[in-house]
């Protein structure tokens, strides 16, 4: 017999902090799965290269996207406090290691990246949330789109693994500005 638990009035509402925590927690391993297996067919016929200068220009802009994504959230946790601070502040820690996973595979191929935010967002995390939830969702779509024009597995692997957890992010910055749930996982 299967037992469903449905949640009733009286249980405590879901903080801000548990809803981001719970929507950015894992999912990034499963999303790129099928990147791995790839790579195991790949590697027996001679496929797609682990890695190929040729993606160092695209990556420097996703590395610079990344940047300018870090220069943003640092202004956006400024003023916010409790849990508002703790889950924007964790998302901003997400961008750092984004941009320093990029750092890393590009090594002495890195170009200096911009620091200039790309919005000023200010205000309540409910004030905020809509703008950081678009840019997040734009910074999936350059992501998703250099995936397709990249050759290295590699690359396309590190790209992918990123956009998931952007996705996540923009979903629950959607939720916390209003948006319904079936609204802001469609984004």
């Amino acid at each position: 017999m299967d037992t469903h638990q449905v949640e009733s009035p009286d249980m405590s509402m879901t903080t801000r902090r548990r809803l981001i925590a719970s929507l950015l927690a894992g999912g990034a391993v499963i999303a790129t799965a099928p990147l791995f297996a790839g790579r195991a067919s790949a590697a027996s016929t001679g496929g797609s290269p682990q890695r190929d200068p040729a993606d160092n220009a695209a990556l420097n802009a996703c590395l610079e996207r990344e940047s300018r994504m870090v220069a943003t959230y640092r202004k956006a946790i400024v003023g916010l406090t409790a849990n508002d601070l703790t889950a924007m502040t964790l998302i901003l820690d997400h961008h750092v290691a984004y941009a320093d996973a990029l750092k890393g595979y590009l090594a002495v191929d890195v170009v200096n990246p911009s620091s200039a935010p790309l919005a000023s967002p200010i205000g309540s995390i409910a004030s905020i949330a809509r703008q950081l939830a678009a840019l997040e969702n734009q910074t999936a779509t350059i992501h998703t789109d250099t995936i397709g024009q990249i050759k290295g597995l590699d690359a396309a692997t590190l790209l992918a693994s990123i956009v998931t957890v952007e996705a996540r992010h923009a979903a629950a910055l959607e939720l916390i500005g209003g948006a319904s749930p079936i609204s802001a996982v469609g984004n």
